[in-house]
């Protein structure tokens, strides 16, 4: 089996394709997203978009700062101490210190290549949102912010909302730009949720699509599964809802979600 991604609005499916011979006697499904494109014809052009693009550099896109981000966070993977969280990236386990891997004050030089990146599984989800619960509350303490909000989302824009009614809305908010840190692990939790979500979605298709014996029988599973190829479909909506002190708990649709 390889991994195929499905892309969504806010999210990627990974999505499970047999590749080779797998049955004897049968010829492997044909890849669902080229099945797809073939049933829809040729896609159009835009004559205005046809001519050839220059080609720009991705370092050239990262800010400073950010860059300074990415590479500490490269740092800090690589010096594991035995008493961290071991956490899920795309370069395997890494031992992480989520205080440095998430500091206020990144300076460090460093390849961005080398960055290991947080993969949206149950454990890391459920180890940040624990980090964050602890620091939120010495957060709050040191600003005089009595309670947290019952939750946070943040729109199309990726500006964060709170419930209108939260009295503490701006000693909050100046809290975070006191610690950005704690802003950038806030955003990472909703992230990741918000993948792993739309993962979830995608597993009936991939258990189905994975046990296809035939092209024809391919083709009727991503028919019936035709929704998840529709780049415009609607995500789900995720929220950050804390109890009153600062616990942490990822909510989907306005349902806790399940990391079992």
């Amino acid at each position: 089996m390889s991994v195929s991604a499905i892309g969504s609005g806010n999210g990627v499916i990974a999505a499970l394709r047999p590749t080779g011979q797998e049955t004897a006697g049968h010829p492997p499904p044909e890849d669902p997203q080229n099945t797809a494109r073939r049933k829809a014809g040729p896609a159009r052009t835009d004559p205005a978009n046809s001519a050839q693009r220059p080609a720009v550099s991705t370092r050239s896109l990262v800010s400073s700062e950010m860059n300074a981000i990415l590479l500490q966070q490269q740092q800090v993977a690589a010096s594991g101490t035995g008493e961290d969280p071991v956490m899920n990236t795309n370069k395997g386990y890494r031992e992480l210190d989520l205080d440095a891997y998430f500091s206020d004050n990144p300076e460090v030089k460093g390849d961005l290549r080398d960055v290991p990146f947080l993969l949206p599984s149950p454990d890391n989800i459920t180890a940040i949102s624990e980090h964050v619960s602890e620091r939120l509350k010495q957060v709050m303490a040191e600003h005089g912010i009595p309670a947290a909000p019952e939750q946070i989302t943040y729109d199309n824009e990726g500006r964060m909302q709170l419930p209108p009614d939260y009295p503490y809305a701006e000693d909050f908010k100046q809290a975070l730009q006191d610690n950005p840190g704690l802003d950038r692990e806030l955003r990472t939790v909703n992230a990741l949720t918000s993948h792993y979500v739309e993962i979830q979605k995608s597993a009936p298709f991939r258990e189905e699509y994975a046990a296809a014996r035939t092209q024809a029988e391919a083709e009727a599973i991503i028919s019936k599964y035709s929704y998840l190829f529709n780049d415009n479909r609607q995500s789900s909506s995720i929220a950050l809802e804390f109890s009153e002190d600062g616990d942490l708990r990822p909510a989907a649709d306005g349902k806790p979600v399940n990391f079992a």
